[in-house]
């Protein structure tokens, strides 16, 4: 083994290195393109819930683990890891397609991958001390993938682009000038009383006036980024024999688990808070529908396009560690952005739209610093 195999060894292990970085590729394709059925004309014009369409991800999830465990010859184990993962998941997967929604595709998704890359990157080079030629000169990598991401983020803004058409329009008389951005940014419903003061009454001390862009954006940074940012770091503290796609049934199992317990958290809470003398038929009825016969196609696609970021991702980490694996699946801003920009039209004026290629740029230098800084020990 030992013998003459200095060179093998290092040629295996660029493999090894090249084979994350196409997995971690592929992840960000499909990390880049899951949340397009969610900005569906389907999707939109039913106003689906996002619990609802996080179900259909869960289950596309639960059916493909076994799938491309089965593919690659893998022996199916279990370990309670992947429960403590699904809790990490799930309430970040709706919290995306919740700013999804309310946000924009590019900027719900760059938001929270903007701070799963500092999330995960912490993780692997902080807690696991992975390994890299220079912590200082990584942190510079992330700091330039954080400030691409960031700017990325802001020019996907639609408030960018209808400000700098509002100006051009003013020039010509055109309407809008101090409209700013009405036409983007909603209010909170004006019947949710837990955040709209009756209008019969001036003081409006105690509640919130809020924007549902604003509150997308805050689920995508604290929700998806911060908490769901730690999905992969329970497969670390997972056996060996659990580890890598092995791990994919296990979570799968998890996320299924804490996506009941969500339900039924939210069933309580109707019979509760919701209806009259704890009437359950009326709790049940009050449960968003899930469009089966609309929404299957949709759903399942957002699901299986998750799935195979994941799937990619769990390679990717494998090969590359959490730091750099996961960190770098999450340029797929650059393609959500894309997506937005060329399908969605979320970005208008040929500024704005130079300015976040310019910022993806910046994300791309980023991550080519990282795969420099990465080696084995």
């Amino acid at each position: 083994m030992s013998g003459g195999g200095g060179g093998g060894g290092s040629s295996n292990s660029a493999n090894c290195e090249m084979c994350g970085w196409l997995w971690a590729i592929g992840g960000m394709l499909a990390f880049g393109s899951f949340g397009v059925p969610v900005k569906s004309k389907v999707a939109i014009s039913l106003d689906i819930d996002p619990l609802v369409m996080q179900s259909y991800k869960t289950g596309m999830c639960f059916i493909t683990s076994w799938l491309f465990l089965w593919i690659r010859g893998e022996e199916i184990t279990f370990t309670p890891m992947g429960l403590v993962s699904g809790l990490f998941w799930v309430p970040g997967g709706v919290a995306t397609i919740y700013a999804i929604k309310t946000a924009g595709l590019a900027i719900g998704i760059g938001v929270g991958s903007s701070f799963i890359v500092l999330v995960s990157f912490s993780w692997g080079i902080f807690f696991f001390d992975e390994h890299v030629h220079s912590r200082v000169q990584a942190c510079s990598a992330v700091a330039c993938m954080l400030c691409g991401l960031g700017g990325m983020a802001y020019y996907s803004s639609p408030t960018v682009a209808h400000h700098r058409h509002a100006s051009s329009t003013a020039e010509d008389g055109g309407g809008g000038g101090g409209g700013g951005g009405g036409d983007y940014y909603q209010p909170i419903r004006p019947d949710d009383d837990d955040f709209l003061p009756p209008d019969d009454e001036d003081d409006s001390f105690g509640y919130i006036r809020i924007q549902e862009r604003t509150l997308g954006i805050l689920a995508a940074l604290f929700i998806t980024g911060l908490w769901g940012g730690s999905m992969m770091v329970p497969m670390e503290f997972a056996p060996n024999i659990d580890k890598g796609l092995p791990f994919l049934t296990s979570f799968a199992i998890g996320a299924t688990i804490v996506t009941i317990c969500l339900w039924t958290i939210r069933y309580i809470y109707i019979v509760i808070f919701k209806t009259n003398n704890y009437c359950f038929g009326e709790a049940y009825n009050a449960l968003p529908s899930f469009h089966f016969k609309q929404m299957w196609p949709y759903g399942m696609t957002c699901g299986l396009l998750w799935s195979i970021g994941n799937f990619c991702s769990i390679l990717s980490v494998e090969f590359l560690g959490e730091g750099v694996g996961y960190s770098s699946t999450q340029a797929s801003m650059l393609i959500s952005g894309l997506w937005g920009i060329f399908y969605f039209n979320e970005i208008e004026g040929s500024n704005a739209i130079f300015k976040w290629y310019l910022s993806a740029s910046v994300t791309v230098l980023g991550i080519l610093l990282l795969s420099y800084e990465h080696h084995e020990p």
